[in-house]
C-alpha cells in the first residue's frame, strides 16, 4: 500500500476511535439532563458507541498489523470487526430510535419485533460478499450485496410508513427531529452500500478500492452512530422538557 492511501485510512480509523470514545463519555455523564423516561434511550445510544470505539481500537490494531512495515497485506485485514461492530450496534440504534418517542409498550413491541430482525439479517447477508468468503457462490459478491438490500429497504418502510404513524402524537418538535434522523439514517446507510460497491468486484487487493471502502464506512459510521446518539440526545431533552415544567425551566432558563 501506498504511503499516501496507508496514512488516509490510518487518520480516518484514528478519527472513527476519538469520535465514537468521546461521543460515549458525552452521553453517559449527560444522561442525568434528561427525564427518567428517557434515560435508557441516551444510555444505549452511549452503549452504541462504546461498542463501535471498542470495534475502532481493533480495527485500528489489525490494519497497522496488516499494512504497517512488516506488515502481511490484505490477507492479514480482517473485515470481520465491521460486521461484528454492525450486528451489535445497527439493531440498538433502531432500540433508540423507539425507546426515546415513549410510544404505547404494544407499538414499541411490534415495531422492535419488525426492526431487529430486519437489521441482523442485513448485516449477516452483507459480510460474506464484503469479506469475499464466496460461502455459495464463487465471486459473487453483489449477490450478497443485493440480498442485504432486502431487509435494509424494509427497515426504511416501517421507519418512514409504520413508524410515521406513530408520530401524530408528538409535538411539532419531536417529529422535525425525527424526520431528521430518519433522513440522516437514509443518507448514511446509503453510504455503506456505496462503499460495498467500490471494492465488490476485486479479485486481488485492490488499493484505491479498499481505501474507499474503509473510508466510506468510517465517514458512514461516525455520522450515523455519533450524530445519531447526539440527535437521541435533542429529543429526549426535547420530549422531557415538554413532559415536565419544572425541568423546562431549570434547563432552558434563556
Amino acid at each position: 500500500m501506498s504511503n499516501g492511501s496507508y496514512t488516509l485510512v490510518y487518520n480516518m480509523l484514528s478519527l472513527g476511535i476519538a469520535s465514537m470514545l468521546f461521543t460515549s463519555i458525552f452521553l453517559f455523564v449527560a444522561r442525568e439532563r434528561v427525564a427518567p423516561r428517557y434515560r435508557m434511550a441516551v444510555m444505549v445510544s452511549g452503549t452504541v458507541t462504546a461498542i463501535a470505539a471498542y470495534h475502532y481500537f481493533r480495527m485500528f490494531d489489525d490494519f497497522k498489523h496488516a499494512f504497517g512495515t512488516d506488515g502481511m497485506g490484505v490477507v492479514a485485514y480482517n473485515v470481520g470487526y465491521r460486521y461484528v461492530d454492525w450486528f451489535l450496534t445497527v439493531p440498538l440504534l433502531l432500540v433508540e430510535t423507539i425507546a426515546v418517542l415513549a410510544l404505547a409498550a404494544a407499538v414499541q413491541r411490534s415495531l422492535l419485533t419488525k426492526l431487529v430482525p430486519a437489521a441482523a439479517l442485513m448485516i449477516g447477508l452483507g459480510y460474506p460478499g464484503d469479506a469475499q468468503l464466496n460461502l455459495l457462490y464463487e465471486g459473487d459478491a453483489p449477490l450478497w450485496g443485493l440480498l442485504s438490500t432486502i431487509p435494509f429497504l424494509y427497515i426504511l418502510y416501517v421507519l418512514f410508513v409504520e413508524l410515521g404513524k406513530g408520530l401524530a402524537g408528538q409535538s411539532e418538535a419531536v417529529q422535525r427531529k425525527i424526520k431528521e434522523l430518519r433522513l440522516l439514517l437514509l443518507a448514511t446507510w446509503g453510504v455503506y452500500p456505496i462503499s460495498f460497491i467500490f471494492n465488490m468486484n476485486a479479485t486481488g487487493f485492490d488499493e484505491s478500492g479498499f481505501v474507499l471502502r474503509e473510508t466510506g464506512y468510517t465517514i458512514a459510521d461516525i455520522l450515523a452512530k455519533c450524530l445519531f446518539g447526539l440527535i437521541i440526545f435533542t429529543i429526549a431533552r426535547i420530549k422531557s422538557a415538554e413532559d415536565d415544567a419544572e425541568f423546562a425551566k431549570s434547563e432552558f432558563k434563556h
